[in-house]
């Protein structure tokens, strides 16, 4: 370790290896070298857009798009330069400009198995093939059937979906070896007849040691937890149960046949929320997953082909299957004037301009992210292997990349929360903090839809974006007057509460169907 490199961090030894073992590419001395390198990525892609940016339909653009200027490479250095503004995170930092062929896409999704060993196997291999570049990965089990149910194989039944959770993490352990990166979230619906074995199995701590798991929640499960009644778990998961249906006559516990191809298992909602929470306390899993809340407070609910599935092994962001998400976080420290003293004041104008341009620079990464696709794509061609070995691989790194392309998702998010509070001198727990905070996200919501609403102006929008299918007409055929009425509780949110942006998101639409992650920071 060089005493350049110790002296840019104040001979904090500990932060100096992080980056030196983590983000740090041949030749480089210190982040300084690395935030030149990030620079250079990202302005190639802006001057890509250059001569189209801020001349055509200028009016139509914000306040401050209308204002802006280019960000030419020495902006985006300045941004970058001493982690004071804008900090991509450590796929970004590591890859970006790398001679390495690796993925810029922090976490995906895989979706859901088929229900079959073929489905299986297919989602082991596309977890490994994500991991080992560099990716965290997120998987639903739903789709499994339960244990003891018909199989038409030589075993003629089922072990379950919580057997396959073992092969899911054994795989992520062998990924994460010799200094490779493994991550995984798995998911199971609160509906799927195993969930009381999903919900417990970490109680046992040599179980499942390479994954996350969490249960997603209901509605329906929660209203019955709170009148204490019975709850119909079934098979498939999103079985509509009928009302008429005498379930008196089932047993407690005891998986039962309905129909040739569902199944039913009646339990009390009470003691199996007991159970989950037994857990949750005891060992920190299974996390929870308020689901319907999730999907209804999302810009991508109300779009099928974009509604999410279950999230990344973080859980600050749900995607659908092949979708990726890229983070930017920005340094909430750097935006306070005159730190701990009387004067300490958040400075909003700077945030916004700020945070404007990362939520642009997260728009030049999905570029990017295409681009190191295609290199992806490049090697795995160029490999000696079959093409009946690399076939899988190949189709996976496809499908990523037309998602990526399809959904223009991004992740921008924030650092440095508690020290921006207590530069403030306010203390993080206190109803003081909390009303800081709501201003702080308020001011970041605003700048990533005027930004996210202009670049869907100057560069298009996603694909399938559609007004319809966001908003509700004020009235029939009134197609121009969109009112309040937002399809889901997100659009709500936004019509009432960013009146301005929501007029101007239901003429221009926007750029991407979601933005927005308060994703953990880690060794950033």
């Amino acid at each position: 370790m060089g005493s350049k490199l110790l002296d840019y961090f104040k001979q904090d030894e500990l932060a100096a290896s992080v980056w030196q073992g983590k983000y740090a590419q041949e030749g480089e001395e210190t982040p300084d070298d690395m935030h030149k390198r990030l620079a250079k990525e990202f302005a190639r892609v802006e001057e890509n857009y250059f001569s189209g940016d801020c001349k055509e339909n200028l009016k139509l653009l914000s306040k401050y798009g209308q204002k802006r200027k280019d960000l030419t490479e020495e902006k985006i250095y300045n941004l970058f330069k001493d982690f004071k503004y804008i900090i991509p995170q450590g796929s970004i930092m590591s890859q970006l400009g790398a001679k390495s062929i690796g993925s810029l896409s922090n976490c995906f999704v895989v979706g859901q198995p088929y229900d079959s060993y073929g489905g299986i196997m297919q989602k082991d291999q596309e977890l490994v093939q994500l991991m080992k570049r560099r990716g965290g990965v997120g998987i639903d089990i739903s789709t499994l059937r339960p244990e003891a149910t018909t199989t038409s194989n030589a075993a003629k039944s089922s072990t379950g979906a919580i057997s396959f959770m073992h092969r899911f993490s054994n795989s992520t352990r062998e990924v994460a070896q010799n200094g490779r990166r493994g991550a995984l979230m798995i998911s199971i619906d609160v509906n799927h007849p195993d969930v009381l074995d999903f919900a417990k199995i970490k109680r046992d701590l040599t179980q499942v040691t390479g994954a996350n798991i969490s249960i997603k929640l209901n509605k329906e499960f929660m209203e019955a937890v709170e009148s204490n009644s019975d709850y119909i778990l079934r098979f498939p998961c999103d079985t509509q149960v009928r009302t008429n249906y005498n379930f008196t006559e089932l047993e407690y516990n005891k998986l039962t046949t309905y129909s040739d191809k569902i199944y039913l298992k009646k339990v009390k909602a009470k003691e199996l929320w007991d159970e989950i929470i037994k857990s949750a306390h005891g060992v920190a899993e299974p996390g929870l997953m308020f689901w319907d809340n999730m999907v209804e407070y999302s810009p991508d609910g109300v779009y099928e082909q974009f509604r999410q599935i279950t999230t990344n092994p973080c859980s600050e962001i749900g995607m659908q299957e092949y979708d990726a998400c890229r983070l930017i976080a920005v340094n909430l420290f750097s935006f306070i004037d005159s730190p701990f003293t009387q004067d300490a004041a958040f400075n909003y104008k700077k945030f916004y301009e700020i945070n404007y341009e990362a939520m642009r620079l997260s728009d030049d990464l999905i570029d990017l992210e295409m681009n190191y696709i295609t290199r992806i794509l490049d090697k795995i061609n160029s490999d000696p292997e079959p093409n009946e070995i690399k076939r899988v691989e190949r189709d996976l790194w496809k499908k990523v990349y037309n998602t990526a392309k399809a959904s223009r998702r991004t992740g921008l998010g924030i650092t440095g929360l508690g020290d921006a509070l207590a530069a403030l001198n306010i203390k993080y727990d206190s109803d003081e903090g909390l009303v800081e905070i709501e201003k702080i996200m308020s001011k970041k919501m605003e700048s990533e839809l005027d930004c996210t609403i202009d670049l869907a102006i100057l560069r298009g929008t996603f694909e399938g974006w559609d007004v319809e299918t966001e908003a509700i007409p004020q009235s029939s055929g009134s197609l121009a007057n969109f009112g309040v009425i937002g399809r889901n509780d997100f659009y709500n949110f936004i019509s009432i509460s960013f009146p301005e942006q929501w007029d101007r998101m239901i003429k221009h639409g926007r750029r991407n169907v979601s933005w927005s992650t308060v994703a953990p920071t880690g060794s950033l």
